[in-house]
């Protein structure tokens, strides 16, 4: 899938392509965020260490690129229903019955692992801009502190997760995140909602959290038109994209 200034694409077990993205997971989670810590790390053909768990084998998986330089950009998986569950179970107090009656093991998937390269991360500044902007004006020549993480990225990797679901029959999402993500994903129109206690043992503190697509159509529908259509498009390129010029 294209964006103005983004490429994403599923990356597949067994390629070079997938080597590269646990290698970017090792990057931001182990050596950068120091929120996954083992003994050792598996390594790639190329000598490199990896990011991994049991729950890859059953999770679809997808890598964003920024266009003009090649660099990888973010990276998510969706957990799909399977016979070890879901990641969030285990780590996360999940307080039942949850908000939506019809929500059962086999139609929740799980967002996972979504990372985010630190040039590319939002910064405070960023604080009721819309979610197009050109990486190369806007994070790449200003100081590390005002770079900017565009809320496309974000949103590129959530069409290919709309998609997905859609596809397969899920039809709720949980995640784990931190409270200043989740209110950036609200503010895009993602009715996101806490389904348990916030961890304290993890760092930084996280909840589990809850998403209906059927309430997140309906939200974006409500408010934010021009972000549904962007989760539709055919061409996400053209679906309420600045227009380039040379």
């Amino acid at each position: 899938m294209e964006t103005s200034f983004f490429h994403v694409e599923e990356v597949v077990p067994g390629t070079r392509a997938y080597e590269i993205y646990l290698g970017f997971r090792y990057e931001v989670f182990c050596k950068e965020l120091h929120r996954i810590v083992l003994p050792s790390y598996p390594l790639s053909s190329t000598g490199q260490p990896m990011e991994t768990d049991q729950y890859d084998q059953y999770s679809r998986h997808f890598m964003s690129y920024h266009k003009v330089s090649g660099q990888p950009a973010a990276s998510v998986r969706v957990i799909l229903p399977s016979p070890i569950g879901l990641n969030v179970t285990p780590r996360y107090q999940i307080d039942r019955p949850l908000p939506y009656p019809d929500a059962r093991d086999h139609n929740i998937g799980e967002i996972s692992r979504m990372a985010i390269a630190p040039q590319f991360r939002r910064r405070q500044e960023d604080r009721n801009k819309p979610f197009q902007g050109d990486p190369e004006s806007e994070m790449n020549r200003l100081p590390d502190n005002h770079r900017h993480h565009q809320p496309e990225l974000v949103l590129g990797m959530y069409r290919e997760i709309y998609l997905l679901c859609r596809q397969n029959g899920i039809d709720y999402c949980m995640a784990a995140m931190e409270k200043r993500f989740s209110r950036l994903l609200k503010t895009l129109g993602f009715p996101w909602v806490s389904v348990g206690p916030i961890n304290e043992n993890v760092d930084p503190p996280r909840r589990a959290y809850l998403i209906s697509a059927v309430e997140m159509e309906r939200s974006l529908s409500q408010r934010e038109t021009c972000i549904l259509s962007f989760l539709k498009a055919q061409d996400a390129n053209n679906a309420c994209a600045p227009q380039q010029t040379s």
